[in-house]
């Protein structure tokens, strides 16, 4: 990559939403449903993801391996994988199959990839909510988890992100002094209506210190969540962040990069990982009209200070 920017980036960047070729992202991102995103994006399936389907002994160990390469052949230095409770709608609307994603395992996880991969915990809404925080201070304080990420529009009765039954969850999330993902976008409920950025304006003002990222950048709505991240940098009443991932390359994206350069502490990256390769993310990053300082804030500097936050 011939890019003096990228030589600049060489072994900082974080790709803030990378989920591994292993058992249960693999069971949830089947190879059509990762064949078919990749083909709308014009990118490859990526080659660790397709190892990792492979009938041959120890297939989930060489997708790793090769996926560890291609974050270095492009120099990434930290991923960041979520777990996850929720029903898979992807395979079918009518008959959703539940998908645990356990904390436990993405602890098991960074240590077999030698803390590369750093993990949020996942919740699962089935449980009462006692023992959802207490799961918190599990994940957090015993299995090393570096934040949350919540999906209340995929619990198996849907919610909205501003149900006043998840503030005692997000008042934890804030004691612990982690960041909180949210997953947003086209596929985050039963509908679009669940990506609203006006529901995470409301609890990102009611839980002022609680660093929020927005994953998959609440798209479709662009310009509402540009005006969300405006709205957290000018008045500081909140802590908002936009992770658009790949839906910087979907109609409308430009926008999310017009955003970026006008409000470049507000932007966090991540490649969406197996929705795109890790090595085509950073590359098509690149090719954006995306102002240098506003890179690397966007590529690692924003990223870092959360994790600093968090201890790592």
């Amino acid at each position: 990559m011939s890019d003096p920017r990228f030589d600049r980036l060489a072994g900082k960047i974080i790709d803030f939403r990378l989920r591994p070729p292993t058992g249960p992202y693999r069971s949830f991102f089947t190879p059509n449903v990762v064949g078919t995103v990749n083909r709308i994006l014009g990118n490859p399936v990526p080659r660790s993801y397709t190892i990792s389907t492979e009938p041959y002994p120890h297939a989930e160990d060489r997708a790793l391996s090769a996926l560890l390469d291609e974050m270095d052949s492009v120099g990434v230095r930290i991923g960041v994988m979520n777990g996850r409770h929720s029903v898979n709608r992807l395979h079918s609307v009518n008959r959703p199959v539940p998908v645990h994603i356990e904390d436990a395992d993405l602890a098991t996880l960074s240590k077999r990839t030698d803390n590369r991969v750093l993990g949020l915990a996942g919740v699962d809404f089935d449980k009462p909510m006692a023992e959802i925080l207490a799961g918190l201070d599990t994940a957090v304080k015993e299995f090393g988890l570096v934040g949350v990420c919540v999906e209340p529009g995929l619990a198996r009765t849907p919610m909205y992100a501003d149900d006043e039954k998840l503030f005692p969850f997000y008042e934890k999330v804030a004691e612990l002094q982690v960041p909180l993902l949210f997953m947003t976008g086209p596929l985050a409920g039963p509908d679009i209506s669940h990506t609203d950025p006006v529901r995470f304006d409301r609890v990102a003002r009611r839980y002022s210190t609680m660093p929020v990222v927005l994953g998959h950048g609440c798209y479709p709505y662009v310009t509402e969540a540009v005006a969300l991240a405006f709205k957290s940098e000018v008045t500081g009443l909140m802590n908002v962040y936009l992770s658009p991932d790949v839906y910087m390359f979907a109609p409308g994206g430009n926008g999310y990069v017009e955003g970026l350069n006008w409000l470049p502490n507000r932007f966090i990256y991540a490649s969406a990982y197996s929705f795109c390769g890790v090595e085509e993310g950073v590359r098509q990053t690149l090719t954006l009209p995306i102002k240098d300082d506003a890179l690397d804030a966007y590529m690692y500097r924003n990223a870092e200070a959360l994790l600093r936050r968090a201890g790592v």
